[in-house]
């Protein structure tokens, strides 16, 4: 029977990519699949009943012990690459049953790189790296290019990168970069939505607001009109700012309701969220300012996610003048994130990329569940979002105003879209939503910012709505689901098939 191990150096519940290599080879018949990483966030549903059957095993990392936390920061840092170097080395070359083939994220790379290698020699198992991005790139957001650590980093690297039987990247022009570059031949493997990624219905939607309705009451900053709807007691018992119960249990849309707007960060250095809050204020200026207010349907912005720099920027939500625009910080169990894209109207991505060369997980995501997006653009993104297709693509906060004006002018909720069932319907039965890779219809201006951004038209000749108008891009465009694609692509690779295809 062959054995797997797929790893991250970090929180494997919040390595979406790597748990579901391990819920597809759970699902290939006659594998043993060892998950190793850190234990924190839950695991996704899929991987739930695999960890209780035995066909999963968990292999965590051990954290840094107390005492070394409590060292001076550069001895600290010292202590805790000297302790994941030993831990890892007693783990992948002497604790854990031999693989036959090794699965590593990168980034991380140091040491994971070296030490996998060394576990690949010793257990004469095949190494496989799925290159999600460079980690020196990240490292230079904070050090700069030039520092010597980041320079080394490079190095190390390069000089490991072609160490691998076979390499996995997530763009083609990353492909592309490793084979000019790098001397690594790499198979694209785009990441793709799993199943449980799809449409929310009424009821889902109603459900999820009834459950984060303790979040949503508290407000984030003054005059917050969400919290205002709570306190007010304008909502009645089996209602959310969004939906309401009727008697006999059927749900419909509250009248005049919010248009829910969602976007997922990790709150580091390479999403600058101070773009979105700049945007929300453009618009909540232009609704007060606008002689037909009613046009405009007021935002609750829903940010999922936790990371290093969440409590700054929620201190500086705690400052906004804001009327018509609403913020949410949550942090939501694995199976309601589906369920809030599945719910929203409209998703945006910061996603910027160090390197260039990566793609938003995140967008692929909402695709899925058949929401359309606006992404802050750069060089390779086109891959993905096909400006004004399935979505929209902007490199400024008053690009970004202007979209969302443009977007929600004359916005009804579902209801608004002629058909919309059948667009979710659509979405659901063509596996999401997504640009065919490399797709570039109507405007597709990717590698900067598109021409005409914030000027986007409000529909077309037919009458239909900018957003129905991009929902309909979303549901057309084919993008199949994650095992499928990773059963033709990725298990070959695995499996001795040489990498370099398309």
């Amino acid at each position: 029977m062959p054995s797997a191990w797929v790893m991250v150096l970090g929180d494997v519940g919040r390595s979406p990519r790597m748990q579901y290599h391990a819920s597809s080879l759970c699902k290939t018949a006659g594998y043993e699949v060892t998950l190793i990483g850190y234990r924190g966030a839950a695991l996704v549903e899929e991987l739930q009943a695999p960890a209780v059957d035995g066909r999963l095993t968990l292999a965590y990392l051990p954290d840094l012990p107390p005492a070394l936390r409590r060292l001076p920061r550069v001895l600290q840092l010292a202590a805790k690459a000297l302790f994941q170097l030993l831990t890892m080395l007693w783990l992948l070359l002497v604790a854990l049953p031999r693989p036959d083939v090794i699965l590593l994220q990168l980034p991380p790379a140091l040491p994971t790189m070296l030490v996998c290698r060394l576990a690949a020699l010793r257990h004469r198992a095949r190494l496989v790296f799925d290159w999600h991005n460079f980690a020196y790139t990240l490292m230079a957001i904070g050090m700069g290019r030039g520092h010597p650590v980041v320079r080394l980093a490079e190095k190390y690297e390069r000089h490991w990168g072609p160490s691998a039987d076979a390499s996995l990247c997530v763009t083609r022009a990353m492909q592309r970069e490793l084979a000019k570059g790098w001397r690594v031949p790499a198979t694209v493997f785009y990441d793709r939505p799993p199943d449980f990624f799809r449409p929310a219905t009424l009821e889902q939607t109603h459900e999820l607001l009834l459950k984060l309705a303790p979040a949503l009451s508290q407000p984030l900053h003054p005059a917050d009109f969400v919290a205002e709807l709570y306190a007010s007691g304008q909502l009645a018992p089996g209602q959310t700012p969004c939906t309401v119960a009727e008697r006999g249990g059927r749900v419909r849309e509250r009248e005049g309701r919010p248009a829910l707007v969602v976007s997922s960060t990790s709150w580091t250095p390479d999403e600058d969220f101070g773009l979105l809050i700049k945007a929300a204020e453009l618009y909540d200026g232009r609704v007060r300012r606008s002689r037909h207010p009613g046009r405009y349907p007021s935002i609750l912005f829903l940010v999922t996610g936790r990371g290093p720099q969440r409590l700054a920027y929620e201190e500086r939500m705690r400052g906004l003048d804001l009327r018509h625009v609403a913020f949410r910080t949550l942090w939501l169990e694995p199976e309601d994130y589906p369920r809030l894209l599945g719910s929203a109207d409209l998703g945006v991505s910061l996603h910027a990329s160090s390197s260039g060369l990566d793609l938003p997980m995140k967008v692929v995501d909402m695709f899925g569940c058949g929401l359309p997006v606006c992404a802050l653009t750069y060089s390779c993104i086109g891959e993905l979002v096909s400006h004004e297709h399935n979505g929209l693509l902007f490199a400024t906060p008053e690009q970004l105003a202007q979209q969302l004006l443009d977007v929600f002018r004359g916005f009804a909720g579902r209801g608004e879209e002629a058909g919309g069932a059948a667009v979710a319907a659509a979405a659901a039965s063509a596996g999401g939503g997504g640009a065919t890779p490399g797709a570039r219809r109507r405007s597709g201006a990717a590698a900067s910012a598109p021409a005409g951004a914030g000027q986007v038209a409000g529909g077309n000749s037919q009458g239909i709505t900018l957003l129905a108008q991009l929902r309909r891009g979303v549901a057309g465009s084919s993008m199949a689901r994650w095992h499928e694609t990773w059963q033709k692509t990725v298990l070959p690779v695995l499996e001795g098939a040489p990498s370099g295809a398309a």
